[in-house]
């Protein structure tokens, strides 16, 4: 079944709720796997600040950093959907209702994001520029960037779900009704 159906719906009567209904449960399915992936990072990274061997820390980090770089072609496959697909059709169905835009949600969720990625991007940079001569402060700073990012990542995450579930089961409802 292709999800890009929602972004090529232009009225009620063209809608999908299978489609709909898909798209709800994906979202719910890479947030959680993407929540898991964050919980594991995280633990590392307080294990990090926590270790007092700055050798072992040092190897931890660059461990760290490839699993964030994974991380982030996941969260980047995860936004591309939603901004490409998802998003669009919401927006597009409650734009006709005469209510307040939701448009402001979406962007408070789009800068969360962004501020998530930033922490990770800090860490990455932050990891990159370690010398062998680590001190226990840089490896805690580094480490602190990430715990950041996957507080704040996963907080978007349950926002998201917080906005969309609720949208999602409106449209279907409407559905319901329209087709009964």
């Amino acid at each position: 079944m292709e999800v890009n159906v929602l972004n090529s719906c232009s009225g009620l009567a063209s809608s999908n709720p299978a489609v709909l209904s898909y798209a709800t449960e994906r979202l719910k399915e890479e947030h959680q796997h993407l929540r898991s992936q964050l919980k594991l990072l995280e633990v590392n990274a307080k294990e990090v600040i926590l270790i007092e061997d700055t050798e072992k820390g040092l190897h931890l980090l660059q461990h760290l950093r490839s699993q964030t770089a994974q991380l982030m072609n996941m969260l980047e496959r995860h936004a591309k959907w939603e901004d490409e697909e998802l998003f669009p059709f919401l927006m597009g169905y409650f734009h006709r209702e005469s209510v307040p835009t939701i448009m402001p949600s979406f962007w408070v969720l789009e800068k969360d994001h962004q501020l998530g990625v930033s922490f990770i991007q800090s860490f990455n940079e932050t990891v990159i520029n370690l010398t062998p001569l680590v001190v226990k402060k840089q490896l805690v700073e580094a480490a602190s960037h990430l715990v950041q990012a996957c507080l704040i990542l996963n907080d978007h995450f349950t926002m998201e779900e917080q906005l969309i579930l609720p949208l999602t089961e409106k449209v279907l409802m409407d559905l319901e009704s329209f087709f009964s």
